[in-house]
């Protein structure tokens, strides 16, 4: 009966060390995983700003290649390019403009 009991109490034991260990691992793993959660969404967030200052620069490039276009039309009809210093407000604010 001893033995017997001696038996159960190095099981128990063992029992007790393999729960606390399979704990062990499964709180790792999930601090591992939530960890892993953050970092993602940390990414997705980096990515939205990043998309969203690639559609800013997209604009901006179409905007100026307007401009330019414009420009390079102008050129080609031989049109007068009118100077910033060459105008003169006359009322600010209707922002009506006279050139020299």
């Amino acid at each position: 009966m001893s033995k017997v009991l001696s038996v159960v109490k190095k099981c128990n034991t063992v029992f007790v060390i393999s729960i606390v260990a399979f704990w062990m691992v499964a709180l790792v793993a999930n601090n591992y995983s939530n960890s892993q959660t953050l970092n993602r969404t940390q990414l997705d967030k980096d990515i939205r700003v990043y998309e969203d200052d690639i559609r800013l620069l997209s604009a901006r490039v179409s905007e100026l290649k307007t401009t330019e276009r414009i420009e390079n039309e102008s050129k080609k009809l031989d049109l007068v390019r009118v100077q910033t210093q060459d105008i003169f407000y006359l009322d600010t604010t209707d922002d009506k403009v006279a050139l020299k």
